[in-house]
């Protein structure tokens, strides 16, 4: 059965927007056909298509569904966007993909961007949640400095000197509902003094690997091993 998503749902009701309204008319639904959408808040909703019109569809609740979160733990990547918005944009879809709960966007002393497109990565984020057949849709934050972030307990993956362990050794065995944050800079890494005072509030130095990764590989290659934990 086809998947589709709404934001807009009532008692006995589901609205679908322009796009999937358009999904729908690719897929050649009409009138009476079962569909399934989903919320991005863990449920799964069976439907009957009521009415389709030019940028809207109303669709009958024949029954809902709810759906735990599919991951014992809750993973949370801070991260400094790229100047490329369709590397940044690629990692973001596959960390969905792989499990990925929220992430937000920091600007740093290297950082070669200080803006980005929410409304294009919740698109994004919307498609990648159907495509893998999960229920949750990841929280996306707007870009804020790096001081704005609370540095105690957070996991600090840089590139600079100093004694690091490995994810793996931080995070396994994951506890139950784990609280994982994950931080990661821009292609030139965090500067020396970003780092020292990030440490000395409480973060926790990791390396990710023997290669020096791009900040997207980076972003995906900690939604990965955390996946492989489990």
């Amino acid at each position: 059965m086809q998947l589709f998503f709404s934001a807009h749902i009532e008692e006995n009701t589901v609205f679908l927007d322009a796009d999937e309204t358009r999904h729908c008319k690719v897929l050649r639904k009409t009138e009476g056909d079962q569909v399934q959408v989903l919320d991005g808040k863990g449920l799964l909703i069976d439907c009957r298509i009521h009415s389709i019109r030019k940028d809207s569809a109303e669709l009958e609740i024949i029954a809902r569904n709810r759906y735990p979160r599919q991951r014992p733990y809750y993973f949370h990547l801070y991260i400094a966007p790229t100047k490329q918005n369709e590397r940044m944009e690629w990692m973001f879809e596959k960390a969905i993909e792989v499990g990925l709960d929220e992430i937000t966007f920091i600007e740093t002393e290297h950082s070669e961007k200080a803006r980005v497109n929410t409304g294009r990565l919740e698109r994004i984020a919307v498609s990648a949640l159907k495509q893998s057949g999960q229920y949750y849709l990841p929280k996306i934050n707007p870009i804020c400095k790096l001081g704005q972030v609370e540095a105690k307990g957070m996991l600090l993956a840089h590139c600079g000197p100093g004694e690091k362990k490995s994810l793996r050794e931080l995070c396994y065995p994951l506890a139950d509902n784990a609280l994982i944050r994950i931080m990661i800079g821009p292609e030139g890494d965090f500067s020396p003094s970003e780092i020292e005072r990030m440490i000395r509030q409480g973060a926790q130095p990791v390396h990710l690997g023997s290669s020096r990764l791009r900040t997207e590989t980076a972003g995906l290659y900690c939604a990965v091993m955390l996946s492989g934990l489990v």
